[in-house]
């Protein structure tokens, strides 16, 4: 029986010591491979953040935390792979290898279950790491004992104050939140997610206006109603982890803002007074000293966070996404699928792609193919167009371009580069007949045999229905983009005009700004007159405290006739939005037909691609026939 028991204690320390063994590795590596997955995550959180920067708070905040879960998630999925691959009873491989011409191979290789990865992947890494961890851990620990010993450390507040929060809670939909004042603290924060309490400073309850305050204790409630001390919790833990990646405190710091101005916004829903909200903040940012000793923890939300000005700024002057620049996405997206199918090419360079030139673009393959092409809608004696594929190299369309000329036709299909089509063109006006250029060996040939010819033609002669569709295709397209031009040019004028701001605007913002700095002086004065009350003159130190405070009331009352200018022209710039709305919803509705019609094209021509894929093919082989047969000649180098 002891022998049974050590044999099974030894058995849990070898799979233990197996489990610590296929782990350190796996760590190591997921930890490395965040480095850059880490970066390509926050730039696709940048872009997505800068195309956004006019949409709502609300948006944004997602967008964060997406960024920051995909961040979250990728070393862990890393790992359990890892751990899983090294598991498996047998070494596994997965090749890849392109199926044409064998030009490259591929193979990946995951390791035995014999092999090990630690000399690949050192353990000190995983060392490091856990040691940065431990730190940050005793960090946030520390953090959320000092919220919880606060917590406790509270008085209920009076009863008229208990009543005034239950009032607001009540418009937020929330049940009851207890309120406590506290000692320490220079902002009102909320704390706990299961039973949540606010937390009011009694330094901000007694120099803070009660209106004002009213407006700081609903965006806590905000907070409350949102469950943001939870996902600020979930949020620490992931900073803990992934702490050594700056991409993570940097959407941590975007997180933070976005959540504040949510708040913001919701708060100033329940008063029905955004303008008392933002000077409420400003008021809040005068009263707390910048040697404040209470520590800037962010594991309870308080109202004084993020961007003062952009917090007030957005406040008093909401930001309003363009109709326009919300088209813009999806139309640009239809455009650039037609591009990818469509394009009009000919001697002279290619045209930018616009809503009209669509419907005159002709269809082109993936590959180097040709493509018969339409009669031109311009002038008959234009020069001879071509179709060249894109996303080929010059030098390889230069080396096997080839092309199909028709006597009596102003225009041909080609595969190559477009360099190629003086030459054709002078092939074309030297010979009389049909004939098939192409370049073998960096010399130009050409076959006059008709049978070859015929052959030639006969390949692409499944292009035509398709051609046909697409030109129907095109036709139904012309008139949505006409509307779609006329209506953008309808918008550029009303958005230059939107873009514009007031001069009061700028001046009342540009004086809200040294206002900020002013008071934010006179809180520095104030910290510094604490330090001097026990040693000064009482009498003289009461004077210094009036003159204080009436300069603050100077600079208060000046504030809030800004803030009400700035409001008035942000009302009035909300009611020149409404034409845009208006112009906007009509550039939707054109905007689906077009969507719809841009599917249709984006299946007919993925069907032109695999039939030029076999078509080109074919021409090809028919080529090489003709050059082992002897019937193909230099083509002529001048008219």
């Amino acid at each position: 029986m002891p022998s049974a028991r050590r044999s099974s204690v030894s058995s849990r320390r070898a799979a233990m010591t197996e489990f610590t063994g296929q782990l350190v590795p796996a760590l190591a590596m997921a930890l490395l491979h965040f480095l850059w997955q880490g970066a390509v995550v926050g730039l696709l959180a940048w872009l997505a953040l800068v195309a956004l920067r006019g949409a709502r708070p609300q948006v944004r905040y997602v967008v964060a935390c997406l960024a920051l879960l995909v961040c979250a998630a990728l070393p862990a999925w890393h790992v359990l792979d890892a751990i899983a691959a090294a598991r498996a009873p047998a070494s596994s491989q997965a090749a890849v290898s392109m199926p044409e011409g064998g030009a490259w191979h591929v193979a990946m290789f995951l390791p035995d279950a014999g092999f090990s990865s630690t000399h690949a992947t050192p353990a000190w890494i995983v060392a490091l790491w856990a040691a940065g961890c431990a730190v940050l851990s005793l960090r946030m620990a520390m953090g959320l004992h000092w919220v919880r010993r606060l917590r406790k450390g509270g008085v209920p507040a009076a009863a008229d104050w208990q009543t005034r929060i239950d009032a607001i809670a009540s418009r937020l939909g929330l049940a009851a939140v207890a309120l406590r004042i506290v000692d320490a603290g220079d902002s009102p924060l909320t704390a706990g997610w299961w039973r949540p309490v606010v937390l009011l400073p009694a330094a901000v309850l007694a120099r803070m206006p009660a209106d004002l305050l009213e407006a700081l204790l609903a965006h806590e409630l905000a907070h409350v109603r949102r469950r943001d001390y939870l996902v600020n919790l979930l949020q620490g833990v992931v900073e803990v982890l992934l702490f050594y990646h700056p991409v993570v405190w940097w959407l941590s710091h975007r997180i933070r803002h976005e959540r504040e101005l949510v708040a913001d916004d919701l708060a100033a829903a329940a008063l029905g007074d955004r303008r008392r909200m933002a000077v409420a903040l400003a008021e809040l940012d005068r009263i707390a000293s910048p040697r404040s000793s209470f520590p800037r923890i962010h594991f309870a939300q308080a109202a004084h966070g993020g961007h003062l000005m952009s917090r007030i700024r957005q406040l008093v002057r909401p930001q309003r996404r363009s109709p326009g620049a919300l088209l813009a996405l999806p139309v640009l997206g239809l455009l650039a699928t037609g591009a990818t199918f469509y394009v009009h090419a000919g001697k002279v360079d290619a045209l930018p792609v616009t809503p009209a030139s669509i419907a005159q673009a002709v269809v082109v393959a993936a590959n180097p193919s040709p493509v018969p092409l339409a009669t031109p809608a311009s002038d008959p004696g234009a020069a001879a167009s071509t179709t060249a594929a894109p996303g080929t190299t010059a030098h390889a369309d230069r080396e096997d371009g080839y092309a199909l000329v028709r006597e009596g036709e102003d225009g041909f299909s080609m595969s190559g580069h477009s360099a190629d089509s003086d030459a054709i063109g002078i092939a074309s006006r030297a010979i009389d007949g049909d004939f098939l250029w192409f370049r073998r060996d960096g010399k130009a040939w050409i076959v006059s045999d008709a049978d070859t010819v015929a052959r030639a033609r006969a390949a692409w002669q499944p292009m035509a229905p398709l051609e046909a569709q697409m030109r129907t295709l095109q036709g139904r397209m012309q008139p949505h983009s006409e509307r779609m031009q006329a209506l953008s040019a309808r918008m550029q004028p009303l958005q230059a005009q939107a873009g514009t701001e007031s001069t009061a605007m700028q001046a009342a913002g540009a004086r809200m700004q040294e206002l900020a700095g002013q008071m934010q002086e006179i809180a520095q004065e104030q910290a510094a007159f604490a330090q001097r009350m026990q040693a000064g003159d009482p009498q003289q130190l009461q004077s210094e405290m009036e003159a204080l405070e009436a300069r603050q009331q100077v600079l208060h009352e000046e504030m809030e006739r800004h803030a009400s200018t700035m409001e008035a022209e942000g009302r009035r710039i909300e009611a020149s939005h409404a034409p845009m709305q208006a112009l906007g919803r009509e550039m939707e509705a054109a905007a689906k037909p077009m969507e719809a019609i841009g599917k249709e094209m984006e299946a007919v021509g993925a069907r032109i691609e695999q039939v030029a894929k076999v078509a080109d093919g074919e021409v090809r082989r028919i080529i090489d026939d003709a050059w082992a047969r002897g019937l193909a000649s230099p083509a002529p180098a001048t008219q």
